[in-house]
């Protein structure tokens, strides 16, 4: 065989492998197992899912901190990635999403970051979620809730993103409150 082909081939091999190393992470697929109220909920645009680190001027828009030289780079904004998988682990959790514009659900980013000093990285989402009224802007619901996620260091961070999302739906889907928040106006 010629050394050339086997070197190059081992190369393509490598470079293949450890491009392909973030998609075999095992995701979460713990799902709340009582499904929430009947109501109809509309998920506010992204624009509503303030990212404030990029508002206060700290990052960018499409950038997450994180403590290694650079901060991670999204293909999109990270409001509407994580409003987007908002989205997604409401449909999961049970809760339709229409267009009724009775309820909207909003939030706050107010921290966002990776910790990759060991070796499982831990991202960190302190996200404020708002249930509004959108007919008599009034503020049914007000939760902050700061929600951990280990994963290893070279994970897509799409996916990682998404899954943090999950689990802060989860922990506000299981909230007494939100379920009384969503029940009808009488």
């Amino acid at each position: 065989m010629n050394p050339l082909l086997l070197k190059r081939s081992s190369i393509a091999c490598f470079a293949l492998l450890s491009s392909a190393c973030s998609f075999f992470v095992p995701r979460s697929t713990a799902s709340t197992s009582t499904t929430p109220a009947d109501n109809a909920l509309v998920i506010a645009s992204a624009r509503d899912f303030a990212y404030m680190p990029a508002r206060d001027g700290h990052v960018t828009f499409d950038r997450i901190a994180n403590t290694a030289t650079t901060s991670i780079l999204l293909k999109k904004g990270v409001e509407s990635a994580v409003r987007d998988a908002v989205v997604s682990a409401w449909r999961k959790s049970g809760i339709a999403v229409t267009t009724h514009d009775k309820l909207v659900l909003s939030g706050r980013i107010d921290v966002l970051s990776v910790d990759d000093a060991r070796p499982l990285a831990t991202w960190t989402m302190t996200i404020c979620y708002f249930v509004t009224n959108a007919s008599t802007r009034q503020t049914l619901y007000v939760k902050s809730n700061t929600v951990h996620l280990f994963r290893q260091k070279f994970t897509n961070p799409a996916l990682a993103l998404d899954d943090v999302v999950k689990i802060s739906v989860d922990t506000i889907v299981r909230d007494p409150s939100f379920h009384q928040a969503l029940q009808p106006v009488e």
